[in-house]
């Protein structure tokens, strides 16, 4: 009698676990499913204000370096969510520009600032002797100069939806899945909505 009573707790024990399983997960499950396949919501009037990269590209484990010299593994970048600029080693008015709203996007976070990271990589290997001091404003946004062959790599990995040039930005998820791109010198509003909505929907 007694082990029949243990069996049966047993089982509603497990019934209770699987139905809140169910329940809690099943609505992040498909969040993150519909995100990733916005075509299911087609007629809806579902959009990312960004460019989808589909099928999502995998951020390889590269070494590079950063401006000050220092190695920078992008794998390391894993665990927050990366909003990557291109830009020339001059980096002119539009470039200070970009920055600026790159820094700004990541304070109107709040919070979830600290899941933010920015970087920079260069398109070019020109003379940056002067940039460290021309970026000082944007302290916290990680310049990546190289070496060359990784450099070129990365930017043909980056060219998914068209050119990968100067003034184009990406956003990359924790997983280090490049998500969405935007074309140069984006409306910032709209790089600031996509990511919100992101960390909103797609608790990683």
């Amino acid at each position: 009698m007694s082990e029949n009573l243990q069996g049966t707790e047993l089982k509603k024990g497990r019934r209770t676990m699987w139905a809140l399983l169910i329940v809690t997960g099943l609505p992040f499950m498909l969040a993150l499913y519909l995100f990733y396949n916005p075509q299911v919501l087609d007629g809806f009037g579902t959009k990312n204000r960004g460019q989808l990269v589909q099928p999502t590209v995998d951020m390889p484990a590269l070494k590079m370096q950063t401006l000050d010299g220092r190695t920078f593994d992008l794998a390391s970048a894993q665990g927050n969510w990366s909003l990557l600029l291109l830009a020339g080693s001059s980096c002119g008015d539009s470039c200070m520009q970009n920055l600026f709203h790159l820094r700004q996007i990541r304070l109107a976070m709040g919070e979830d600032r600290y899941r933010v990271r920015r970087l920079m990589l260069l398109t070019d290997g020109g003379e940056n002797a002067g940039l460290a001091q021309q970026l000082e404003p944007f302290e916290g946004t990680q310049v990546l100069v190289g070496p060359k062959d990784v450099r070129e790599k990365m930017l043909g990995l980056l060219a998914v939806n068209g050119d990968a040039t100067e003034g184009r930005v990406y956003t990359i998820d924790p997983q280090g899945r490049l998500i969405l791109s935007y074309s140069p010198n984006p409306p910032w509003k709209d790089v600031l909505k996509d990511l919100q909505h992101l960390i909103r929907v797609v608790q990683l």
